[in-house]
């Protein structure tokens, strides 16, 4: 009799965020494969944000035989499966069953470089469930293969936040930055993590970031004078933007100037635009 025990992967999550993956103005999306493998390389999703199943999460995985495991690209979880069929759970699986993730936000300027805005008592939900508190607008967590940026949309309302943070034991509640809330059998067909028998079917879920745009404005103190960016500039922690002098600025700036690149640390907001301060 053999005691070797198979796991699955029952679903993948992947973080991305465009301000590590991009380098100046040439974004992941458009680079080569080999370029884009080099990115990936250096890619730790760890370096800014924190993924844990909730503590409720963590009792359904060990009732289920089911494995998380951290990656430096978001996270897995693998289920126990029978011997003779990979895609059949040793435990079969509940359609409605369902497993919650907290992020946490781990770096202190990930507002600054992240092309979002934050609002208090509101949440971000990555679900392939739509919450009865949430209009029909909802926004399903996007699917690997779809070219989806993170935007505001995916913020619930301050109903939905309650709720799911009700769920979470007292110690879980501070930090919340979002959850990633996936049942087994989704709204749509896409979003099903088992099949109507209870087959797994091994799903790949993405939540990609945009890197934020700013104005770039320039300030010299000593000759009291500040110039700025007529568009928006990418802040990517790769590669380097060059500001042209004749065509970047209103009047144009003479030719031999140079204009380093900002930081992620000096930002301001007014009027519903960014800017970057560069001191020169």
């Amino acid at each position: 009799m053999s005691f070797d025990f198979t796991y699955e992967l029952l679903f993948e999550v992947t973080l991305f965020h465009n301000y590590f993956l991009n380098s100046g103005e040439d974004t992941y999306t458009g680079m080569s494969l080999a370029d884009k493998e080099k990115m990936l390389q250096k890619f730790d999703s760890g370096s800014f944000a924190t993924i844990v199943p909730t503590i409720e999460t963590n009792t359904r995985l060990k009732n289920y035989k089911m494995v998380f495991k951290s990656t430096k690209t978001g996270f897995r979880v693998y289920t126990k499966v029978k011997e003779a069929d990979e895609t059949d759970p040793f435990i079969s699986i509940p359609a409605d069953l369902k497993l919650d993730f907290k992020i946490s936000i781990n770096d202190y300027q990930f507002e600054n470089y992240t092309d979002l805005d934050f609002f208090l008592n509101q949440m971000f939900l990555f679900s392939n469930v739509k919450p009865t508190t949430e209009p029909v607008t909802f926004k399903y967590i996007p699917k690997n293969n779809e070219n989806i940026l993170i935007s505001n949309a995916f913020l619930v309302s301050e109903k939905t936040t309650a709720h799911f943070l009700s769920e979470l034991h007292s110690p879980e509640r501070q930090d919340v930055f979002g959850i990633i809330s996936l049942t087994m059998k989704g709204d749509t067909n896409p979003g099903n993590i088992v099949t109507n028998s209870g087959k797994i079917l091994s799903p790949h879920f993405k939540i990609h970031f945009d890197n934020r745009k700013t104005f770039w404005k320039y300030i010299n103190k000593k000759a009291k004078t500040e110039i700025k960016t007529d568009t928006v500039k990418p802040l990517t922690y790769s590669g380097f933007v060059e500001i042209d002098p004749l065509n970047d600025f209103t009047p144009k700036e003479p030719v031999n100037s140079q204009y380093p690149n900002p930081s992620v640390k000096s930002i301001t907001k007014s009027n519903g635009d960014y800017y970057s301060e560069i001191f020169i």
